[in-house]
C-alpha cells in the first residue's frame, strides 16, 4: 500500500505544475506562419511582396544548428553507453570516450562559429536582408539627361 501511495505522490507532483498552467488567462496567439510556404521561383518573395526566401534560408540555418546539436547530444549519450557496458573492454571503454569528448569538440565548433559570426556581423546569421535580385536597377532621378538607349 505504500508504494502505491509513494508513486501516487510522485506523480502528482509531476503533473501538478501542468495543471497549474490550465488556469492561466494568457489571449490565444495568432499562429505563426511558415515562411518557407509561399516562396515564388521567379522572385523570391511572397504573393504580400516581402522576401520570404531569406526568412526560409534563416529558418534551414537555425533547424540545421538545432539537428547538429541535437546528433551531437545523441553520440555523448551513445558514447556514454559505451563506457558504462565495456565491462572491463578497455577498447570499447576508450571509444567511448572518444565518441564523447569528441561531440564535446564538435558542440564547442558549432557554437564556437555562431558567436564568431555573431560577433563579427550580425548580418552574417541574419539572413533577413538578403537580396535575391542581384542586378537590382535605381531608378534615375527625374529630369535627368541620361541616354541609357544604346542606339539613339
Amino acid at each position: 500500500m505504500s508504494k502505491i501511495l509513494y508513486v501516487l505522490i510522485v506523480f502528482f507532483l509531476i503533473f501538478s505544475p501542468v495543471l497549474g498552467f490550465a488556469q492561466t488567462n494568457q489571449p490565444p496567439q495568432q499562429p505563426t506562419s511558415n515562411p518557407c510556404s509561399n516562396v515564388d521561383a521567379g522572385a523570391g518573395t511572397d504573393a504580400s511582396g516581402g522576401g520570404s526566401l531569406p526568412l526560409c534560408i534563416n529558418q534551414i540555418y537555425l533547424w540545421s544548428l538545432g539537428i547538429a546539436a541535437l546528433l551531437a547530444m545523441l553520440m555523448m549519450v551513445f558514447g556514454g553507453y559505451m563506457v558504462m557496458t565495456a565491462a572491463g573492454n578497455a577498447q570499447q571503454s576508450s571509444t567511448g570516450k572518444e565518441m564523447i569528448w569528441a561531440s564535446i569538440v564538435g558542440l564547442g565548433i558549432l557554437f564556437a562559429a555562431y558567436l564568431i559570426l555573431n560577433t563579427i556581423n550580425p548580418d552574417l546569421v541574419d539572413f533577413s536582408n538578403l537580396s535575391t535580385d542581384p542586378f537590382q536597377q535605381t531608378p534615375l532621378p527625374a529630369g535627368s539627361n541620361i541616354n541609357v538607349n544604346p542606339n539613339p
